[in-house]
């Protein structure tokens, strides 16, 4: 039996993690230099190059069905569904190659079957509402770990390669997502 009234505080970031392939995205500059044979005199300053890049950003946010922003601290009552959105901005002008991206679903939330989606359309810069519309409104994918980019195993909700599923990639100046309903427990 259910007790009436029974709330669940909604945490907004549960778990997401992103790994990236290697020289993707550095979070400092770096500086190179090098010699010929061994001797340093060889090069000149011109043969110092500094590459400069910016780290992805992996944020989660959630939404109600109609497309209500939650906030963190949220309360809802047992049985609301709730859609999830993990989205990485990649506000780099080069592609993230080799995306993968893990939620791991906290006890009070039950994943509700067929509803995983993604989406790379968005332009970095535009608005997390704008992203869900574009998101919510793709075809979803099978729950199957599986050839297509997203999938469910358990608890884990998971994209990419490293799960099981299709490579993903994060457009330049883009913001690819995922999105996913569950339902508070």
């Amino acid at each position: 039996m259910r007790s009436k009234g029974l709330i669940l505080r909604l945490p907004v970031i549960l778990l997401a993690v992103a790994t990236l392939i290697p020289g993707t995205a550095l979070a400092t500059d770096n500086n190179a230099t090098g010699d010929i044979a061994g001797d340093a005199t060889d090069l000149t300053d011109s043969n110092t190059f500094t590459l400069n890049s910016v780290t992805l950003a992996l944020v989660k946010a959630a939404f109600l069905t109609d497309g209500t922003a939650l906030t963190s601290g949220d309360s809802l009552p047992r049985g609301t569904l709730v859609k999830f959105m993990v989205y990485v901005d990649n506000t780099t002008g080069v592609q993230a190659d080799d995306v993968n991206v893990q939620d791991i679903l906290a006890a009070g939330f039950v994943y509700q079957t067929g509803t995983i989606k993604v989406d790379n359309s968005v332009a970095t810069g535009s608005t997390e509402a704008a992203l869900y519309a574009a998101v919510n409104a793709t075809v979803a994918l099978t729950d199957v770990i599986d050839l297509d980019a997203a999938g469910i195993s358990v608890a884990t909700i998971s994209a990419g390669l490293s799960a099981g599923n299709a490579q993903v990639n994060a457009a330049a100046s883009s913001m690819w997502a995922i999105l996913f309903t569950v339902e508070v427990q």
